[in-house]
């Protein structure tokens, strides 16, 4: 009897064990506001993986040296009531596989708080599941713009996933929506005929996806559509079909090799009179200037991209006094570089054309770079990977702030309320709005047009939202 009345009480135990484990399971999964790791006396550790060796490790490395120059300046500020902030990083050699494992070992084995500046297609395509629907951990800023990443209203541990740079399905709503809204006052092309080319990979048919959803809320008839991605495709018959339709504004929705391609068809197809708008990934000077020497752009047959980052200002001529060290040490490097072009004297007055948010990045990433790799400094500073990471050091930090500000113990629920709390301004950008679990990336876009002249791409209009890019559409 005693062994009965044991088991039984051995038995109610173990039960009352599975029961508890279930439901703290289930408040862990929901967010039960005390969730965190990572955090010591003296140290706040964060983590990524970042392709820093081989083919892509031109972005991953400067991409790191951007992120870890915030943190740099952040900590000799005094950190998050004087811990500092310390990045763990695994090279993933930009492979899914890597991505993951290391990911998990950030999260499981180093234990960090967050995972900041988490780094490229295949290892957020491969981990962004992981994040979303078992760790929960913050992950802040994506280095890539995939569909996986768009949630309209986000729950649980989808919260959790806080991404900045565009999202295609995002950039398709904002493409649309510059097609047909005003030119006067540089808020659209004003298209009447509205044609679209995606191709039928990721990049394409997660912008095709946004076009639709935004062509349909705005009531706008447009002609779609398909092609394959794959270099050496024919296009012909997709640019064949838009010229049967008239259109007068094409959006090309596709990455920068099939966006080339298209041109190339358009010009040898007669597709003429027509604007062209893309995505900000085919915002490169040099492609767009091979493309107009092929005879793919004209007079027209204009091209027009979005941009996440405006760096331009006609206001700012950059001459820092003595005492801002790391200022003057750039202004010099600026004087030298103007020796090297042969119009020595050029920026003995200062440098002009670019703003003060840009001139902040640029100080903070040299003043980093200079202790890590002193001969390549100078470059590193508007490098536009370093901006990336630097941007992703400013936004993980911007939720540190407000957490410190708040005077609630940082924990990750505390943390992604925070986040949430109200916009965050993008720097040389426009803002993000996390709030009621949006998760649509940047929608607040520069437009530029390829100007045939020079050679460069010139802003047609600076940072607007979505919404007022709307406001502006004739009823």
């Amino acid at each position: 009897m005693k062994k009965q009345k044991f088991l039984l009480v051995l038995l109610f135990v173990v039960a009352c064990f599975f029961v508890t484990a279930c439901n703290t399971t289930q408040s862990y999964v929901d967010y039960d506001g005390t969730e965190v790791q990572g955090i010591t006396e003296d140290k706040i550790y964060v983590g990524n993986t970042a392709a820093t060796s081989g083919a892509f490790s031109t972005v991953g490395i400067p991409f790191n040296i951007g992120l870890n120059a915030v943190f740099a300046k952040y900590n000799a500020a005094g950190g998050y009531n004087g811990k500092q902030v310390e990045l763990i990083h695994y090279d993933d050699e930009f492979t899914a596989e890597k991505g993951l494992t290391y990911t998990k070992k950030l999260v499981e084995e180093d234990q960090v708080f967050a995972l900041v500046g988490h780094f490229g297609t295949p290892t957020v395509g491969a981990t962004v599941d992981y994040i979303a629907s078992e760790s929960g951990i913050p992950m802040v800023y994506a280095a890539t713009g995939i569909s996986d990443l768009y949630n309209t209203e986000a729950k649980g541990y989808e919260r959790a996933v806080m991404s900045v740079q565009p999202i295609y399905n995002a950039e398709g709503r904002v493409l649309l929506a510059r097609a047909v809204s005003a030119a006067e006052g540089a808020y659209g092309l004003e298209g009447k005929k509205i044609g679209v080319i995606s191709t039928t990979d990721e990049a394409g048919m997660g912008m095709l996806d946004g076009i639709e959803y935004q062509a349909k809320a705005l009531g706008v008839e447009v002609k779609y559509v398909k092609t394959s991605a794959a270099s050496g495709t024919n296009h012909a018959t997709a640019v064949n079909t838009l010229k049967a339709a008239e259109c007068d504004v094409i959006i090309i929705a596709a990455n920068q090799a099939p966006f080339q391609e298209i041109m190339n068809y358009m010009r040898d197809g007669g597709l003429d009179n027509v604007k062209v708008i893309t995505s900000y990934v085919s915002a490169n000077a040099t492609d767009l200037t091979k493309l107009r020497d092929g005879g793919a752009i004209t007079e027209t047959r204009e091209v027009y991209t979005a941009a996440w980052l405006d760096i331009a200002s006609n206001a700012i001529l950059y001459a820092p006094e003595a005492s801002n060290v790391y200022g003057s040490y750039l202004w010099a490097g600026y004087k030298v570089l103007a020796e090297i072009l042969g119009v020595p004297g050029l920026y003995d007055y200062g440098v002009p054309g670019y703003s003060q948010d840009y001139w902040t990045a640029a100080e903070t990433i040299y003043a980093y770079a200079l202790t890590v790799d002193v001969n390549n400094a100078f470059a590193y500073s508007y490098n536009s990977y370093c901006l990336a990471g630097y941007i992703a050091g400013v936004l993980f930090i911007e939720g540190l702030n407000r957490v410190q500000a708040s005077g609630a113990e940082l924990t990750w629920l505390n943390y992604i309320n925070a986040m949430e709390s109200a916009p965050i301004d993008i720097p040389m950008g426009g803002e993000i709005n996390y709030a009621n679990g949006a998760r649509l990336g940047i929608t607040d876009l520069a437009l530029n047009k390829y100007d045939m002249a020079s050679g460069n791409l010139v802003t047609y209009s600076g940072i607007t939202s979505l919404d007022d890019i709307i406001a502006h559409i004739a009823k």
